[in-house]
């Protein structure tokens, strides 16, 4: 295949306001999808993306032009949010418009010929038929809940509705990896720890967890074996007011993780690089820029800086 992509993401960008409780901000380019490639991009991975796009995004669309863009798909609107931060710090999305669900038939086929697909929507906008059909394909497929009923989905449907459980049960039993936050948990496998969630989301088919903890850092849990933490990293503001900008930091974890296990499959490794690009890209604002995302020089010295 002429132009072979490392990995192929799979999700909705959007235009997306932010609103916070003392500010607003955008519109926006925005979503796991776009913040992802974007951050890939960054650490020097060839990477292709599946998204539905329109005229009305505007000039930030140029944003993507570091990414092979044949898998974009042409619509008469973008997916338009609101993107809502609550005083206690956490967040809701509504949303304005949205474009079709993503299906295996969208999928441009020289993409097919790659190994590593990330699987990360908005608002359950990801075919699970195409999910099923590239794990068939025997693809690594990493897999990001927050789109299937956590933080960034409109209507959550938990582990306890028939609906809930059968887009959770077809997701672990299709996937390589299954990530989520501690915050998507909540709604997804209500009253249940993070460590009890992961124990949960094994039984249900999933080969390995990754669950981010926000400033307690991350665990993984593989099969049977027990869970294991890891600490964040520091971060320090480079922003005039000297504050920490924490949209996308969930989502560049997630790019960091897999810049890192596309090489090496090790995943306390890759971990490890997806908080210190985590840590890397709060320390600047900006939104989903390419100039905001850290380079694998930028991320490796972070590294070097925890003595990793």
């Amino acid at each position: 295949m002429k132009n072979k992509v490392d990995i192929v993401v799979i999700g909705t960008i959007i235009k997306e306001t932010i609103v916070f409780p003392d500010k607003q901000i955008g519109p926006v380019l925005g979503s796991p999808a776009a913040y992802s490639s974007l951050v890939m991009a960054a650490q020097g991975v060839n990477v292709g993306i599946v998204t539905y796009y329109g005229s009305d995004l505007g000039k930030v669309f140029n944003e993507l032009d570091v990414l092979d863009k044949r898998g974009i798909l042409p619509y008469e609107y973008t997916t338009t949010n609101l993107l809502i931060y609550n005083e206690d710090g956490t967040k809701r999305v509504e949303y304005q418009k949205s474009t079709p669900q993503i299906r295996f038939e969208n999928i441009h086929k020289d993409y097919l010929e790659a190994n590593y697909f990330k699987i990360c929507p908005m608002n359950y906008e990801v075919d699970l038929d195409l999910v099923i059909k590239l794990h068939a394909m025997g693809k690594i497929i990493f897999i990001d809940l927050g789109g299937f009923g956590g933080a960034t989905s409109d209507i959550r449907y938990s582990i306890d509705t028939s609906y809930g459980r059968k887009v959770i049960t077809t997701l672990c039993n299709n996937s390589s990896i299954i990530k989520a936050s501690e915050e998507d948990l909540k709604s997804i496998i209500p009253g249940k720890t993070a460590e009890e969630a992961a124990e949960i989301l094994i039984d249900m088919g999933a080969p390995k967890v990754v669950v981010t903890l926000g400033s307690k850092g991350a665990l993984y849990k593989i099969g049977k074996d027990k869970p294991q933490y890891l600490k964040p990293f520091v971060a320090v503001s480079e922003n005039p007011d000297g504050s920490l900008d924490f949209t996308g930091a969930g989502d560049s974890f997630g790019a960091g993780f897999m810049a890192s296990y596309m090489q090496d499959q090790d995943i306390r490794k890759a971990i490890l690089n997806g908080n210190a690009t985590a840590s890397l890209v709060i320390q600047r604002s900006g939104g989903c820029t390419y100039d905001r995302m850290p380079s694998k020089e930028r991320v490796k010295e972070r590294l070097q800086q925890q003595n990793i």
